[in-house]
């Protein structure tokens, strides 16, 4: 129901900010756009997807530690191609499976991994974003009050884990789960984690500011902060299959705030979306035979047996 909703948001938000567009103008500026900051965008995307797979190595290492960077690489690729054309990001339970298929990685743990990453990259953004106010300090007050709101949010829910993890025993998937999370309460892989999500975060910015860049669109530094805070507000629900139109709203909300030109805005918007979803499906085509790999693993491997080798 949440999600439909989200999707008649969108709706809504796209019908009201295109019934002015000039078509000509966006036009103009798509084609006006420097090409080669664009290819540095597509290659920053696999850049950002690496830290998050080096996250997961970070956090499995201690019980799985045979599971390599590299494999989680493919997995995490093989996952967002997957949620870029299914709706709901489906991608999440294809990494949960494959790492259950291949390397034998209980899928309790997996989703507490997957759960303990989502909890620490949000983190990881508003650490990034959180001198906005200081450094953009002519913008409304509710980015202040959101940054404020949603890092004391995600703090309570660290907090919520960190003290479940720690009282949970019995046996089933869901202690399991919350058995999983005590992770959060080593500082190494703490800190480790937190540290690869905001280089993560880090490149996500650099492509925000050379898709400013390819554009023409002149702004300070800051911008693209503020950029990423609201494209990735509007992403924060599931709504439509890779965020069609949800995130071109978040874009062209922050560029709105900083008196960037509509057409411009949502050129802005389609370029840096497009970087990012068209390279990373054309690559999770070509690597379907991964996926099908891991299936015919699973069909063929006897019970008990040892996983493939790295």
């Amino acid at each position: 129901m949440l999600r439909w909703a989200a999707v008649a948001v969108v709706a809504a938000g796209l019908a009201w900010f295109l019934h002015e567009m000039r078509w000509q103008d966006l036009s103009a500026a798509l084609r006006s756009a420097t090409l080669w900051p664009l290819a540095l965008v597509a290659l920053l995307s696999f850049v950002n997807l690496f830290c998050k797979a080096a996250c997961w190595r970070i956090m499995l290492a201690p019980r799985h530690g045979r599971v390599g960077l590299l494999r989680l690489f493919r997995y995490t690729v093989a996952a967002f191609a997957t949620s870029a054309v299914t709706p709901a990001r489906a991608g999440e339970f294809l990494r949960v499976w494959m790492l259950k298929s291949r390397d034998k990685v209980p899928a309790a743990e997996s989703v507490a991994v997957a759960a303990a990453e989502k909890l620490l990259d949000g983190l990881s953004m508003l650490i990034l974003v959180a001198p906005l106010p200081w450094l953009l300090p002519e913008l409304p007050t509710w980015v202040s009050r959101s940054i404020a709101g949603m890092t004391a949010i995600a703090v309570a829910l660290l907090a919520a884990a960190w003290i479940a993890s720690t009282r949970v025993r019995s046996k089933g998937f869901f202690p399991r789960f919350v058995a999983g999370l005590e992770m959060l309460r080593r500082p190494g892989i703490f800190a480790g984690s937190l540290l690869v999500l905001v280089a993560s975060w880090v490149a996500d910015l650099a492509e925000v500011w050379l898709v400013l860049w390819a554009l023409g669109i002149d702004l300070p530094p800051a911008a693209g902060l503020l950029v990423l805070l609201t494209l990735n507000m509007a992403i924060a629900v599931p709504s439509t299959p890779a965020q069609v139109g949800t995130l071109e709203l978040g874009a062209v909300a922050g560029l709105t705030l900083l008196k960037v030109p509509d057409e411009k805005a949502l050129a802005f918007a389609l370029l840096y979306h497009g970087m990012q979803i068209l390279p990373l499906i054309l690559v999770g085509l070509l690597d379907i035979r991964f996926v099908l790999q891991i299936r015919r693993e699973a069909a063929t491997q006897p019970e008990g047996a040892a996983p493939p080798p790295v």
